[in-house]
C-alpha cells in the first residue's frame, strides 16, 4: 500500500472539482461554469491498486478583494507545504495568464514538494494547438516534475495522472477505510448542494454573494426529517432575485436539492430554504467565523 496526499491548485475555474469528481468517481465538490465555486479544501479519496490518492481540491488562488477571498485564497495556499505532490491545474484552451502566473509563484514558495502540471480541456485543442502550449509553458512558468494532458470533463489522461503521481507517494501507509471517498460532513454537502443549485440558476453577483447554513434539522423516528436552512445574501435586491416571481425560482432550488439530498443520505426529507440579507456578509470577520470560513490563529 501505497498513499499519499495531492493538492489540486490553479486560478478560478479551471477546472479542478470537476477533475476530482472523475477521479474519485463520486461528486465531492460543486461544480459550476462560476469563478470561485470552491471556497474550502475538499478532500477526494481514491482506492486503486493498493494506492490511496488523497485529492485535496483548493479555492482558486487569486488576489483576494474581501476577507472571504483572503480565506479561501489562503487555505489553497497554506496546504502547499504540506502535501506530497502539487497539482497545477492550467485550462489549455486559455492563454497562460497573469492569474496563472500568480499561482505558480504562490507554488513556488512550495520549495521542496514536487509539482505536476496538468493542462486540462485539451479536447478544445487541435494537435497544432497542443503543441503551442507547451511551448508556452516553458517560457511563461517553467520546469516541472511532470507534465499531464488531460480532459477533465471526459475523463480523458487519467491513468497517466496516476502514473505521474505514483512515484510521490508514501510506502506502507494508508490513512482512510476503502469505502471512504471523503472526509466532508453529510452536512457539509448539505449545504454545499444548496448553493451549487443557486449558481446554476442565478447570474452575474449572485453566486458570490450567497452563503448557506443549516439552522435546524429536527429528526422525526416515524416520518421525514426536516431540515430548515438559511441562504445568506448581501443585499434586498438579491433576496428578491433567488425567491423569483412567485416565489418560483426558490421552489426550483428546493426541489432539486431535495432530491439530491435525498440521493446522498438514501431516505426522503423535508427541505425549507429561508431567504435572509447580511450586508456585507463577506467583509465582515465575525459572520464569516460563524459559517466557518476564518482560520483560528
Amino acid at each position: 500500500m501505497k498513499a499519499g496526499f495531492i493538492a489540486v491548485v490553479g486560478r478560478p475555474n479551471v477546472g479542478k472539482s470537476t477533475l476530482i469528481n472523475k477521479l474519485v468517481s463520486e461528486k465531492v465538490a460543486i461544480v459550476s461554469d462560476k469563478a470561485g465555486t470552491t471556497r474550502d479544501n475538499i478532500k477526494g479519496i481514491l482506492n486503486l491498486n493498493d494506492n490511496q490518492y488523497i485529492f485535496i481540491d483548493t479555492p482558486g488562488i487569486h488576489k483576494a478583494k474581501h476577507l472571504l477571498g483572503e480565506y479561501m485564497t489562503n487555505s489553497a495556499i497554506r496546504i502547499l507545504k504540506d502535501v506530497d505532490v502539487i497539482l497545477f491545474v492550467l485550462d489549455g484552451s486559455q492563454e497562460i495568464s497573469t492569474g496563472d502566473q500568480f499561482v505558480m509563484e504562490r507554488v513556488m514558495e512550495a520549495k521542496r514538494t514536487p509539482r505536476i502540471l496538468v493542462i486540462n480541456k485539451i479536447d478544445k485543442l487541435s494537435d497544432e494547438k497542443l503543441a503551442e502550449k507547451r511551448e508556452e509553458v516553458k517560457a511563461k512558468l517553467g520546469d516541472f516534475d511532470g507534465v499531464v494532458e488531460i480532459s477533465g470533463q471526459y475523463a480523458f489522461g487519467l491513468p497517466k495522472l496516476l502514473e505521474a503521481i505514483d512515484p510521490f507517494l508514501e510506502e506502507g501507509i494508508k490513512y482512510y477505510p476503502d469505502d471512504m471517498y471523503t472526509d466532508i460532513s453529510v452536512y457539509k454537502i448539505i449545504t454545499e448542494i444548496v448553493r451549487e443549485k443557486i449558481l446554476l440558476k442565478t447570474r452575474d453577483e449572485i453566486p458570490h454573494s450567497v452563503a448557506i447554513e443549516i439552522l435546524n434539522v429536527e429528526r422525526r423516528k416515524n416520518g421525514r426529517d426536516k431540515f430548515d436552512i438559511n441562504i445568506y445574501v448581501e443585499r434586498d435586491s438579491q433576496k428578491g432575485i433567488i425567491i423569483g416571481k412567485n416565489g418560483k425560482l426558490l421552489k426550483e432550488i428546493g426541489i432539486e436539492a431535495r432530491k439530491e439530498i435525498e440521493e446522498l443520505i438514501g431516505e426522503p426529507i423535508y427541505l425549507t430554504l429561508w431567504v435572509k440579507v447580511k450586508e456585507d456578509w463577506r467583509k465582515k470577520k465575525p459572520f464569516l467565523k460563524e459559517l466557518g470560513y476564518v482560520e483560528e490563529k
